[in-house]
């Protein structure tokens, strides 16, 4: 089967089971000259994006993202990370070029190692790539009983502008924070700190939809609800919060502290550079080169006994989902608690069927068996 057989008007939803498609992911990551243990981790992350509902982090950017650099050299695909300084509860990691999928795991597995010796631990990397969904790493701190916060930045690549400003000087910067809970989902905050992810913007552009106001403003500050015009340079993304009169400081703020966790303090890059005054600044930042990552575990029995925390956290929690509503088929629930919900279907896991045309045709490239579907949802 080709792209071609599957058409928009034909079908909306594609599921593909999970173990076939990780394994189909792994292949591709190994036909890019990554090794056999690197892939199965980038598959990981990337599956974990999808399987969670985080689809504009996951599949998706395959073939966009991480084969388009694997085979153009900007990630190098046997680079082997470096820990350039480290003390018992920290260290600094040389990602070399390398894959950011890879480097963040390697990095929250020694924030956590840090963590048990010492009750927290923190790592940062720099000379790294895209690193997918920022809440599978806070996922591993979970795995350990821990609290886990993970965050990057774009490197040299800008594509948000600051307040006031007509240069773009930021990315997306996002940030996520994992807890416990003792009987309850855990809680899971995984956010950008502009107003939403540009994969989102990709996505409604892919299906032909438009966007809603608040996303995008033209150089007017007027709202703008088509994609293609963030394509064009016409549309500008807005940081979290839209502008200054509704709160956008907040999401502005943030950002910087992303670029000075993730770029200033490991080493690496940040959004806004010097070079980007200059006469051909707009070319520096095209690229997303020498991006950052920040990493933090919380053991938390070195501050309380964890069965208090966790019976402490289901009361936080569940008192939040007992909230009254003004109607009956609005529920008040939190950041996790929804991605917790999503059921194994026996489906498999869910794709845009132009996200699937992608693998058929990057499964065609690589010379490298599809995943098969397993069933697809017309649209209606």
């Amino acid at each position: 089967m080709t792209g071609s057989q599957i058409t928009q008007q034909q079908a909306e939803v594609v599921y593909v089971q999970s173990e076939p498609l990780h394994q189909f992911v792994t292949q591709v990551f190994q036909a890019c000259g990554v090794s056999e243990s690197y892939s199965h981790t980038a598959a990981d992350v990337l599956c974990y994006a999808d399987e969670k509902g985080f689809d504009t982090h996951g599949i998706t950017n395959l073939d966009r993202i991480y084969v388009a650099r694997l085979q153009d050299g900007r990630i190098n695909p046997q680079a082997e990370f470096a820990i350039e300084t480290e003390t018992l509860g920290t260290a600094t990691l040389d990602a070399k070029q390398g894959l950011g999928l890879v480097a963040g795991a390697r990095a929250m597995e020694l924030a956590i190692e840090k963590a048990r010796a010492t009750g927290i631990g923190c790592v940062v990397v720099r000379n790294s790539s895209h690193f997918g969904s920022a809440g599978y790493y806070t996922a591993q701190a979970l795995d350990a009983g821990m609290i886990g916060i993970a965050m990057t930045n774009l490197g040299s690549q800008t594509i948000a502008r600051p307040l006031n400003g007509t240069v773009n000087m930021l990315g997306t910067n996002p940030i996520a924070v994992s807890a416990p809970a003792q009987h309850l989902p855990p809680f899971v905050l995984d956010m950008s700190t502009t107003v939403v992810a540009t994969g989102k913007i990709r996505a409604a552009k892919l299906r032909g939809e438009s966007i809603p106001e608040g996303w995008l403003i033209d150089d007017a500050g007027n709202p703008v609800i088509d994609p293609q015009a963030y394509e064009d340079g016409t549309g500008h993304l807005q940081m979290l919060g839209g502008s200054l009169a509704t709160g956008g400081a907040k999401g502005y703020g943030l950002a910087l502290v992303v670029d000075i966790l993730c770029g200033i303090l490991s080493g690496s890059q940040v959004g806004p550079s010097p070079q980007l005054l200059e006469k051909d600044g707009v070319s520096h930042a095209k690229e997303d080169q020498n991006i950052g990552h920040f990493f933090l575990a919380i053991q938390i029995d070195a501050f309380r006994p964890l069965l208090e925390f966790g019976t402490h956290m289901d009361s936080m929690l569940q008192t939040l989902l007992d909230c009254p509503t003004p109607s009956p088929e609005k529920k008040v629930v939190y950041p996790g608690y929804l991605e917790a919900q999503r059921s194994s279907s026996p489906v498999g896991i869910p794709l845009d069927v132009h996200v699937y045309e992608q693998l058929l045709d990057l499964a065609n490239k690589l010379n490298i068996a599809a995943p098969e579907r397993e069933a697809i949802i017309p649209n209606v």
